[in-house]
């Protein structure tokens, strides 16, 4: 678990150094917390500072063992420059998230010149972010060469922990939820220099996020089933069934007035069914929306997004 204030900007680097740092300052003592029922609604307050996010973590944290669940979680407050990370350096799978990057690497080709995009490019985009298409992604992996359109976003944004995926699946990509803070945190402030012509149409998708993707999975977990649709800036969401047996969610984007909160949790949970079943779901086949190993798995990340955001007013920035 970790808690730090960042010391001016998002640079990427500087966000990636500091991570591993604050992973060993954070006080052993808040492990002693209380541990929560089930969250469930939020309890809004006011206050002139960053929220305290870090104090939830450890209840956070063995909430999710209950459920058989390991979490992953960073934010950062834009506000006041505050960190908070838990498990936040732990390699994870992006699954469907990786499709930011990949919407990085076309801007970046189209705003130097290198490729100029077509408006099949761009309806590409569209339906690649906001219904997370895999036939979408899958034309832009190949023709990007997809592993090395990997390397060089995460050498652009500064991504120490991001690789392409050593059996070339584009879902396969490793990385970090450090490292997803920061590509959002140096995406707005355009680090790439992209343009707002890009960072806005890109953030436009995301904004309009579909409740159902085009392989008809349910995309109402996490950000967008926990936290009011008028605060939602940005979600990108991903999901994959199952590797060491297990469901792997992740929900990701940009929160609240501003900007202001970058929020990035991703939970691995077993597969289980009520009835002791032990058959995988396979979702390379079926979009498993009806399967109760993968409700339960969503029940779970939402849990873990209302448990970290029971204090904060998002309408209010805080």
């Amino acid at each position: 678990m970790s808690a730090r204030r960042a010391s001016g900007g998002f640079r990427a680097r500087t966000v990636s150094a500091a991570v591993a740092a604050a992973v060993l300052a954070f006080s052993a003592t808040a492990c002693a917390a209380h541990a929560p029922a089930a969250p469930t609604s939020a309890e809004v307050i006011s206050s002139s500072h960053s929220p305290d996010f870090a104090r939830h973590l450890p209840a956070i944290e063995r909430w999710a063992s209950t459920r058989n669940a390991h979490v992953a979680l960073a934010v950062i407050d834009r506000e006041t420059g505050m960190y908070v990370g838990l498990n936040d350096v732990d390699t994870i799978f992006t699954a469907s998230v990786v499709k930011l990057f990949l919407a990085a690497e076309l801007a970046h080709r189209d705003s130097v010149g290198e490729r100029e995009s077509s408006a099949d490019d761009r309806d590409a985009l569209a339906q690649m972010l906001s219904f997370s298409d895999d036939f979408a992604a899958n034309s832009l992996w190949n023709e990007f060469d997809g592993a090395a359109a990997v390397a060089s976003v995460a050498d652009r944004y500064g991504l120490a922990s991001t690789y392409g995926p050593a059996d070339g699946m584009w879902w396969n990509t490793q990385t970090t939820v450090a490292d997803l803070a920061t590509f959002y945190a140096e995406f707005l402030e355009d680090f790439d220099d992209v343009g707002t012509r890009w960072t806005n149409r890109i953030l436009d998708h995301l904004h309009n996020w579909s409740p159902t993707a085009t392989d008809g999975y349910d995309q109402q977990f996490g950000l967008t089933a926990a936290i009011d649709s008028s605060e939602l800036v940005a979600v990108k969401q991903g999901w994959m069934c199952c590797i060491n047996a297990q469901w792997i969610h992740l929900s990701t984007g940009v929160v609240g007035p501003n900007n202001r909160y970058i929020v990035v949790v991703e939970t691995s949970e077993d597969v289980q069914y009520p009835d002791g079943s032990v058959g995988l779901p396979d979702t390379s086949h079926t979009d498993a929306t009806d399967d109760e190993s993968a409700a339960h798995a969503r029940e779970t990340i939402t849990g873990v997004v209302r448990a970290l955001f029971s204090e904060v007013d998002t309408r209010g920035g805080r």
